[in-house]
């Protein structure tokens, strides 16, 4: 072909090839949609649905694309096909552009006459109007085609939308003018709920409420009317399980509705584990079902709630702190050993993957029992004493613990010095009151006369910490008396005061001494008593 004349072929051929390969996408996505289409209206006809019947549409459609896209890019170019339409369109070039595009040259090149011929058709008039058309059919095959696609895509939104909501949304459509509330709906569990239909025109003599639960059991119920009320109802007093419910009447019935059923988080059970400290010598127990808790402090609390379904978060909280849950696959929250240091109240709070949160308030007394001192006593003598430096003091003393003891004995000293620690038992069980003597031989402490000596009992047992802790009891006293005292008899004449003056006005400066010695071991017992934890 002579090659001016090639190249404004070419030119329009490749025109006319998008005009046919969007003519082909065009009919392609209009099968697509009308398939889509038929599909809509058994649907709505029918009220059946299902939730993938829009994705095998989609792809089918894709498929069917790029089927008819592989198929333009192996078409050859078509001069005589292009021709042909051409002429067909413009008579006035018919046999001349043929013949133009016949001319093959000869062994000199092209004749005379045969550029004649192809002049001829490059200057002919009607060049410029065959360009124009092929541009105005590509623009309307172009906008066809997208207009198909744009139907299509239409179609399989109504046909997922309508799959989602477990109804055909022609459905909708054929039955306009009937409002059913409240629609798709959830309910808690065990709750009711009240079904209404509006009628926009003529009302039916009667509608019925027709119920499919999620087992498969079937409920119609007729709806009832108020006088010349359009709107038809009736209530469910308990709804127990999902399902779908649609309303029939006289000349046609509403899509189907859906009914989920849901439920608030809640606790079904609490199981808490006690791993007591090893001083207390207690065996690690496990309470079932408790939202109370009371032991020793230092207990290693493990609490296991076993929830009503699946959470999104679990956490107990107070003013004070937030302690998050450990949540597990099987609807079981764990809170791991939570260490006891003190009394606590705290509230559950709840959340399921919709963000619902728990309907009612649950709460959690942790009370952490104090590890109390032993119980330590002088039983005898009870109060301070006179004694004489050459008698014995027989003690008698009594001690017990919570969790038992790991020694105990007695202790006396001489005032302003170091007392000395006698011990008399060693381990004793818990709650086991344990009672001991002991003869203390003032003759062998070499005490002088209004000397004064201290005595008391103590014992040690574990504090919270696991570590030994001593504990005292009260601080007596024994004043060394002469071997010999004068007694005066009671001088007539004076009152019980003035006597009493007289007598204080007589002590002697060792007596004076001794009283506040004792004042000073008391004060001084006492402040180490408070400081110990």
């Amino acid at each position: 072909m002579e090659p001016r004349l090639r190249i404004e072929l070419a030119a329009a051929e490749h025109a006319f090839r998008r005009v046919r390969l969007w003519r082909d996408l065009a009919f392609c996505w209009l099968c697509v949609a009308a398939v889509v289409a038929m599909s809509l209206i058994l649907q709505g006809f029918s009220g059946w649905t299902s939730p993938g019947l829009w994705i095998v549409q989609l792809v089918a459609g894709i498929i069917a694309t790029i089927v008819v896209l592989r198929r333009h890019d192996r078409r050859k170019e078509d001069f005589a096909a292009l021709v042909t339409t051409i002429e067909r369109d413009y008579p006035e070039l018919r046999h001349l552009l043929s013949a133009a595009a016949e001319q093959e040259p000869g062994e000199n090149g092209f004749g005379f006459l045969q550029l004649r011929v192809v002049d001829e058709v490059l200057a002919h008039p009607q060049r410029a109007l065959w360009k124009s058309r092929l541009e105005q059919k590509l623009s309307a095959a172009r906008t066809s085609a997208l207009a198909s696609l744009a139907a299509a895509l239409a179609a399989l939104w109504m046909v997922a939308y309508g799959s989602h909501r477990e109804h055909p949304v022609l459905a909708s459509l054929l039955s306009f003018g009937v409002t059913v509330t409240p629609g798709d709906t959830q309910v808690e569990r065990g709750s009711s709920l009240v079904i209404a239909a509006r009628f926009g025109g003529e009302p039916p003599a009667e509608a019925t409420l027709v119920l499919v639960s999620a087992s498969g059991k079937t409920q119609r119920m007729p709806l009832e009317r108020h006088l010349a009320d359009p709107v038809f109802g009736a209530s469910l007093s308990e709804v127990a399980e999902d399902g779908h419910y649609h309303v029939e009447y006289a000349g046609g019935k509403t899509p189907d509705y859906k009914i989920t059923v849901f439920d608030y988080p809640s606790l079904v059970r609490a199981d808490a584990s006690l791993v007591f400290p090893a001083y207390t010598g207690l065996t690690n127990k496990t309470i079932p079902d408790t939202r109370r808790v009371s032991a020793v402090e230092g207990t290693l609390l493990t609490y296991n709630l076993q929830l009503n379904k699946p959470m999104k978060r679990a956490r107990l909280f107070n003013a004070e702190k937030s302690l998050e849950l450990t949540l597990q696959s099987n609807a079981v929250a764990v809170l791991p050993s939570y260490l006891l240091t003190n009394t606590a109240r705290f509230n559950l709070a709840l959340e399921d993957a919709d963000g619902r949160s728990n309907k009612f308030s649950t709460d959690f007394v942790l009370q952490a029992l104090t590890n109390r001192r032993p119980e330590v006593k002088v039983v005898f003598p009870r109060g301070d004493q006179r004694v004489s430096r050459l008698e014995e003091i027989q003690l008698q003393g009594e001690a017990a613990g919570d969790f038992g003891l790991v020694k105990y004995g007695v202790g006396y000293g001489i005032a302003g010095q170091d007392p000395r620690y006698i011990e008399i038992g060693g381990a004793e069980p818990a709650k086991k009151k344990s009672a001991f003597n002991y003869l203390i031989p003032l003759e062998n402490l070499r005490v002088e006369e209004d000397q004064v000596i201290g005595y008391f009992v103590w014992a040690d047992d574990h504090g919270p910490d696991g570590k030994p802790r001593r504990t005292f009891s009260d601080i007596f006293f024994a004043e060394v008396r002469p071997f010999e005292e004068i007694f005066r008899p009671e001088q007539s004449g004076q009152s019980e005061s003035e006597q009493g003056q007289g007598q204080q006005g007589k002590q002697s400066p060792s007596v004076k001494l001794a009283d506040l010695q004792k004042e000073i071991v008391i004060a001084t017992w006492k402040l180490q008593q408070d400081r110990s934890p």
